[in-house]
């Protein structure tokens, strides 16, 4: 019986068929398995499991009886579902049917995040793929939570009503209606750049203004300790830098207004005079430098330099840098350029935590340029962090613009 341990929880992959004839040898392997590793979240995948009999069902009455935690059971297929749910056992466990499967190839390209790549599946629907490397199932899984809390507190969202199977992948279809993405619209309407990017910047300290309750959504430093997995798994970094990456991810003061965690603008839908957001799989609270630095890095440092900015947002690089200059400025309510260059001094240093990872595995990055690259930013990242360290005071110094107050100002 085949199970993957991955970020303290273990998988196990049920298959074929389990009934009376095998059930003793399944449980003894799903116990032992389960004696083995007492600290780690389980999951049963059954993605490869054709049936399943009476004797399989108490087999896993079994199980749930010797863990504390939730057991969920994933990829569910249609007829051990209906067995499942004929049983009641769907009101016992988290069952989750089996995701169906979707092609993305020959799909117009819209644009691409950090998170993953947008396509338009047909004249109403989008698709958006995400990054199997920086998103987990049960991230991904858990947006129409998200997307819930969002609606309640007055965040302009567009409706996800489905998540899929793309490839390797997992991904979430939208309903738009003659829709485009804010990078679209500002390339084919080049003269209302400045208005299009003030109301961005108008519509993020909206969000970053908008207060949940403790609880209700996930800590956003979680999603920056993803990207630091990768940065460790990857292979290419010392044992001290990540923990120093983790220490400045630490650092981060906790705040219960709401982050984005992918806002740029191909995650902007326009539809008339109407802009809704795409991509909830990050939604969280916390700071809002978790917002900007990623913002920063695609609008900023990757137009800068050139490399993919096109491509990531549908916004060439020079009027991507331009995005960027009124975006800023909007949002921090200033024209005046000290604030604005101590703001981007700050967030160039917070953007290493996402730039870190994102060298190991970027398609702009040749392979044989990886290693070197990697080894760069990493020499660049440990003088940083030798001058600023974690200090919450940098942050506050900063961003007294953006605290948490009214709505007044709608975007």
């Amino acid at each position: 019986m085949k199970a993957e341990r991955k970020r303290n929880k273990l998988t196990i992959f049920l298959t074929g068929r389990i009934d009376s004839s095998n059930a003793a040898q399944v449980e003894q392997e799903l116990m032992s398995h389960l004696a083995e590793h007492p600290d780690e979240s389980l999951v049963l995948d059954a993605e490869g499991l054709d049936y399943i009999s009476s004797a399989g069902l108490r087999v896993l009455m079994k199980l749930r009886k010797g863990t504390a935690a939730e057991l969920p059971i994933v990829n569910v297929s249609p007829e051990v579902y209906e067995i499942l749910d004929v049983t009641g056992f769907v009101d016992l466990f988290d069952v989750q049917k089996r995701l169906r499967e979707v092609s993305v190839d020959g799909l117009p390209f819209i644009g691409a995040g950090a998170n993953g790549k947008v396509y338009q599946l047909d004249a109403e629907r989008i698709i958006k793929v995400y990054n199997p490397i920086t998103n987990s199932p049960e991230k991904i899984m858990g947006e129409k939570q998200a997307a819930r809390q969002a609606f309640i507190h007055d965040i302009p969202y567009a409706i996800s009503f489905d998540v899929v199977r793309v490839g390797d992948s997992l991904g979430i279809i939208y309903e738009m209606i003659d829709a485009k993405t804010l990078g679209v619209t500002i390339r084919e309407n080049p003269e209302k750049l400045e208005e299009s990017a003030r109301r961005m910047g108008r519509l993020l300290k909206q969000l970053h203004t908008t207060t949940f309750e403790p609880g209700t959504l996930p800590d956003a430093r979680n999603n920056l300790h993803v990207w630091a997995d990768v940065a460790e798994q990857s292979g290419y970094y010392q044992p001290e830098t990540i923990t120093k990456l983790r220490a400045l991810i630490d650092s981060i003061p906790e705040r219960n207004t709401f982050v984005h965690g992918d806002f740029h603008p191909a995650n902007i839908m326009v539809s008339g005079e109407e802009w809704l957001l795409i991509d909830m799989g990050d939604a969280s609270v916390g700071h809002p430098v978790i917002d900007l630095l990623g913002a920063f890095q695609l609008m900023k440092l990757a137009a800068a330099r050139g490399d993919g900015a096109m491509r990531y947002t549908g916004i060439p690089a020079d009027l991507l840098t331009r995005v960027w200059d009124s975006f800023i400025r909007a949002y921090l309510g200033t024209e005046d350029a000290q604030v604005i260059e101590n703001v981007e001094n700050v967030l160039k240093y917070y953007a290493l935590i996402r730039s870190l990872p994102g060298v190991t595995f970027s398609e702009l990055i040749p392979a044989e340029a990886r290693g070197p690259m990697t080894q760069q930013i990493q020499s660049f990242f440990l003088r940083a962090y030798d001058r600023f360290g974690g200090s919450p005071e940098i942050l506050n110094t900063v961003f007294e613009a953006v605290e948490p107050g009214n709505k007044e100002e709608k975007a």
